[in-house]
């Protein structure tokens, strides 16, 4: 069963879509860029429905200030109080015992850096950025309405074609990836830039100590959101093989 379900964050109210199972590990994906929780061509809608149909429930959200949900958006490096909130009222909701929490691009560089201020029992990280915006995003004016709905999720089309000077997050990613007490599958599109961009900086000094407590799996496609049939297939399998790994007793 598939159902909406509303939750605070910092004075803001969010939106998510649970389905539901009766397995007591659960998956928690996190969307990539300013994408809204159904994903690219509902791509996180559909690997959410053939999770759930495993035994697993899924959990899906909209950060602030993208989709239906309220507030402004701050990014995926303000997003930390996003995904806590999401993973408490997704324990709760499906009496969890486990959570795995999946995020491909920026959503798994998320993860990386604030899985530890949160409940999470495993990361399964698909093509982490090693970049971020330089600036701070601004804050809407005190009398703008919040952006929600159609409307949001145009905005957020918008500001994702924006050219934003950006840094290099490596030393973060470095420094909570081998500080992390939880398993970590990082799983790289092999000609992608992204996952390229990433793999690179496991060989340089910063990531190298993280590398080597990192398992990390590949697929050979140029897809950075694995849109492709076998790519889907492939992520799938890894998907319920993390899955599988975190099940409760």
């Amino acid at each position: 069963m598939r159902s909406l379900i509303g939750f605070p964050c910092l004075g803001d109210l969010l939106v998510g879509t649970l389905d539901s199972a009766s397995g007591n590990t659960g998956l928690l994906i996190v969307s990539n860029g300013n994408e809204i929780r159904s994903g690219p061509h509902r791509s996180m809608a559909q690997l959410a429905h053939r999770i759930a149909a495993a035994g697993y429930p899924v959990f899906r959200f909209d950060r602030r200030g993208v989709g239906d949900s309220a507030g402004a958006n701050e990014g995926f490096l303000g997003s930390a109080a996003d995904i806590a909130a999401a993973a408490a009222t997704f324990r709760r909701e499906a009496q969890l015992r486990r959570l795995v929490a999946f995020g491909n691009g920026d959503a798994a560089s998320a993860l990386a850096l604030f899985h530890g201020q949160t409940r999470i029992d495993a990361l399964l990280l698909a093509n982490p950025v090693t970049t971020g915006p330089s600036v701070v995003p601004e804050e809407p004016a005190a009398d703008a309405p919040p952006a929600r709905g159609w409307m949001g999720r145009m905005i957020g089309r918008v500001s994702a074609r924006r050219d934003e000077p950006t840094k290099s997050i490596v030393p973060e990613l470095a420094a909570a990836l081998t500080n992390a007490d939880v398993p970590i599958t990082v799983l790289l599109a092999t000609r992608d830039t992204v996952a390229a961009a990433f793999a690179d900086a496991l060989h340089k000094p910063a990531l190298s100590a993280a590398g080597t407590r990192i398992r990390r799996k590949q697929f050979d496609t140029a897809s950075h959101v694995f849109a492709g049939t076998a790519d889907k297939a492939w992520l799938y399998e890894r998907v319920i093989e993390a899955l599988a790994e975190q099940r409760a007793p």
